[in-house]
């Protein structure tokens, strides 16, 4: 049998730089070697004369990339500096700026899919084509792979190239861009109007007040989902949050401009770290009732959880049983619990809370505010449209 006949290969620049076909590509390509790594680029190029003036070309390139640091030495590869991020995110962790959730989230999927794909790439080498490439592979391997968690390997790629470009690795951080056939329904978050609230409120009710005779563990249960709907809709907490809240980081304080009693809840552990808020006056009954509920005596030293239950299929069946779980929008939405910090959000604005002092309370943006809630609510917040002088004139509400 004949031997396979090798590749045409030769050299430039006094043997410094090699230009070379390769098994599978009508170009040729080029290519030297650099600390242990070997760069290399194709030329696009058939003709080996035409070949060799671009590969000319591209070395002078590269060495003056690497004369500027442009080009990474072995221990900027891509393995190396995700270790050196996830450390540095640590620390942001120990300092109450960023969740252990979001770094355990973060930290599962880089080991799991990220970091045994890109193992010692370069950081320098990632950019647009990258992502796309990684995305593509993705997809390949695992085709019901979901929208929303690429998004999140993206975020996790990007913890790594933003700790590249602190440490100088990198000289600018790349852009990924992506395009969807289909653009995500422009829709706002699902929340309950007054009615619907209303008609929550009564079906829990409705829901304890046949258990109370049948079973006594859940119809505690359903008094407690009571009181967390109506916790949940007066303080725009995160069902996270909530399900972190401890007794003793609920004070019940006078509001100095009313005197009424409100809720100054500290401590309290999510998404965006350690934060704090403020009650709107309907969180402070639940608590009471918690409190009498569990014959707590000293609330200020209890460091139970202030909800012992995750009420999230209780809710589910009554929002089902009392034709509440798809809102009226079109297209609709599923409510959960999720929906109640959205009706705080919407209540709020309704009753012209400045966006910046709701988003500062809910410990989000503003910008999040403003274009998954306000927007939407936009005919409803113009109330002073039609104001002529001291006179109002327009539509009978």
């Amino acid at each position: 049998m004949n031997a396979e006949k090798p590749l045409p290969t030769h050299t430039i620049l006094n043997d410094k730089v090699h230009v070379f076909m390769r098994e599978g590509s009508p170009f040729w390509w080029v290519g030297f070697h650099f600390k242990g790594k070997y760069l290399r680029a194709t030329t696009k190029q058939t003709n080996s004369d035409a070949a060799d003036a671009i590969a000319e070309q591209w070395y002078f390139k590269k060495q003056n990339e690497i004369a500027s640091d442009q080009i990474a030495s072995p221990k900027h590869a891509f393995d190396k500096v995700a270790e050196d991020a996830l450390t540095a995110y640590k620390g942001l962790v120990t300092r109450n700026i960023r969740s252990q959730k979001t770094l355990d989230g973060i930290d599962g999927i880089m080991r799991s899919r990220i970091m045994p794909y890109f193992k010692k790439m370069p950081v320098i080498d990632i950019d647009n084509t990258t992502w796309h490439k990684f995305k593509e592979d993705m997809v390949k391997e695992y085709p019901l792979i979901k929208r929303g968690t690429l998004h999140q390997y993206k975020n996790a790629i990007r913890v790594v190239l933003n700790q590249a470009y602190k440490l100088g690795y990198i000289k600018e951080l790349p852009v990924f861009k992506d395009e969807y056939a289909a653009r995500r329904i422009d829709s706002p978050r699902p929340w309950f109007n007054s009615a619907e609230y209303s008609k929550l409120h009564r079906a829990i009710l409705a829901h304890a007040k046949k258990l109370q005779k049948r079973d006594a563990l859940l119809y505690k249960h359903a008094m407690e989902l009571y009181d967390y709907v109506i916790f949940a809709t007066n303080t725009g907490m995160r069902v996270g949050e909530m399900k972190n809240l401890k007794v003793s980081d609920v004070k019940v304080v006078k509001e100095q401009l009313t005197s009424k009693e409100i809720l100054m809840i500290s401590n309290i552990k999510g998404k965006r770290g350690t934060g704090s808020c403020q009650s709107f006056y309907g969180a402070v009954a639940p608590f009471n009732r918690i409190l009498e509920r569990r014959a707590i005596k000293e609330p200020n030293k209890c460091d139970e959880k202030l909800f012992l239950i995750h009420h999230r299929t209780m809710l589910n069946k009554i929002l089902v049983k009392a034709d509440l779980k798809m809102s009226k929008t079109n297209p609709p939405s599923r409510r959960d619990s999720v929906s109640l910090r959205a009706t705080y959000i919407c209540f709020r604005l309704l009753n012209g809370v400045p966006i910046y002092e709701i988003a500062n309370n809910c410990r989000t943006s503003v910008a999040v505010i403003q274009e998954s809630y306000a927007r939407h609510l936009s005919a409803q917040l113009l109330r002073n449209i039609n104001r002529v002088g001291t006179q109002v004139e327009g539509w009978d509400y």
